[in-house]
């Protein structure tokens, strides 16, 4: 297992892995909402996912890694960095279902936690939802160190 830069060969093995990983947190993000609330707050997850990770590999993909096992990718990183430069943010990340709960994320976690202590960054940031499908999330962030300040976002349909 190894992380490396991202590279355009990714891009659609990425987006697989994307899909794929956050399928089941939009499921339970329709179960929650209702499905007429989900459909107008997620319209169209994917494509919304696919545009994301595409500005991600045009603009940022100094900040965008792949966890590859055997040639194959298995998961990817981004991070993104205040405009201070004082601290960092994990961003959009991921692990093909297959591979998960198999370390590929601590890995992914420490190497761009590693790129930012070396830096000169100070503290490091990562969001993550509050519901069930997100608590594999909460442990690995937490198991990193990281201390949860809880924050709730409300939806109402008008």
């Amino acid at each position: 297992m190894r992380i490396r830069p991202y590279s355009e060969n990714d891009r659609q093995s990425v987006l697989e892995i994307c899909l794929l990983a956050f399928a089941p947190i939009h499921e339970s993000f329709e179960a929650l909402l209702g499905s007429e609330l989900f459909r107008l707050v997620y319209s169209d997850w994917k494509a919304s996912h696919e545009k994301y990770l595409r500005s991600l590999a045009d603009t940022d993909k100094d900040k965008l890694f792949v966890a590859e096992e055997n040639g194959v990718p298995v998961g990817f990183i981004h991070y993104e960095v205040s405009p201070d430069g004082l601290s960092g943010k994990i961003g959009l990340n991921a692990v093909h279902p297959a591979h998960q709960r198999q370390g590929v994320g601590t890995l992914m976690y420490d190497h761009v936690l590693d790129i930012m202590r070396a830096t000169g960054m100070k503290y490091a940031q990562v969001g993550t939802g509050g519901d069930s499908s997100h608590i594999p999330a909460r442990r690995a962030y937490e198991k990193l160190g990281f201390v949860p300040l809880p924050l709730v976002q409300y939806y109402k349909k008008l």
